[in-house]
């Protein structure tokens, strides 16, 4: 026959039973690794911060250094000069006629003439050692018994080369011209009729300038220059020996 169970053991043994199951679930609960809480906007670091993640490199458009912006020291503003002197040159060619073009009979050349030109111009300055604008100019020879003319308008562009050698180079400049004008020429015994015209000819020209006397903003010196006025109907070039002067109106 059983032995009945005491009532105060029947009571204990369902709370040891208790006891023994939470401290197993307090035991699995401190062995388990804690899941991270997500982020806040508030815990979130700013860009930058330590622990941020990094932020792509935004590359600054390159530059070519030649068409970097620079300060002027020399030359800038406006520019306008004049450029005059000795004229060396000859004429050969037809009156503007087709009748007469191609004819020996209506061939006229002058010979080597001596004389006087020059040129005026206005432009812009693009950069220390580039300027453009507009020149208009000529020359007027005597050559025995005939008078030659000849000019014209032209683009005109002033080229300073040696620039980055600094000093004295920097007044060192080449000219290059081109256009359209004028041309012919005349004999004295009939100064109304035109042995050799021109008609509206082409016209090149280029030369060097040397521009280091300085007053104010005011650049002088010696020029050296030569041009060719050409047609169907005229041959004529012309060479110059003289004296150049140029302001620059910036600072």
């Amino acid at each position: 026959m059983a032995t009945p169970l005491h009532p105060g053991r029947a009571t204990a043994l369902p709370a040891l039973l208790g006891i023994c199951l939470v401290q197993s679930t307090a035991a699995a609960q401190q062995t388990a690794p804690a899941t991270p809480a997500p982020p806040t906007d508030a815990q979130t670091p700013p860009p930058g911060a330590a622990g941020a993640d990094p932020q792509p490199a935004v590359d600054a458009p390159a530059i070519d250094p030649l068409f970097a912006p620079r300060r002027p020291t020399r030359r800038s503003g406006f520019t306008a000069g004049i450029a005059g002197g000795l004229a060396l040159g000859s004429a050969a060619g037809y009156p503007n006629d087709v009748q007469k073009i191609g004819f020996q009979r209506h061939y006229t050349e002058t010979g080597v003439g001596i004389g006087g030109g020059g040129y005026v111009w206005l432009g812009g300055v693009l950069a220390d050692w580039l300027t453009f604008g507009l020149a208009s100019g000529g020359h007027s020879l005597i050559a025995a018994d005939h008078a030659a003319l000849a000019g014209g308008v032209m683009f005109h562009t002033e080229v300073f080369p040696l620039f980055s050698l600094g000093e004295r180079w920097r007044e060192v400049g080449v000219i290059l011209d081109a256009g359209t004008g004028v041309a012919y020429t005349t004999a004295d015994a009939d100064s109304d009729t035109d042995v050799i015209d021109g008609a509206l000819p082409a016209r090149i020209g280029g030369g060097v300038f040397y521009e280091g006397i300085r007053l104010w903003k005011v650049s002088m010196g010696p020029w050296l220059y030569a041009d060719y006025t050409w047609s169907t109907s005229v041959r004529q070039p012309g060479f110059y020996l003289g004296w150049r002067t140029a302001i620059y109106t910036g600072p």
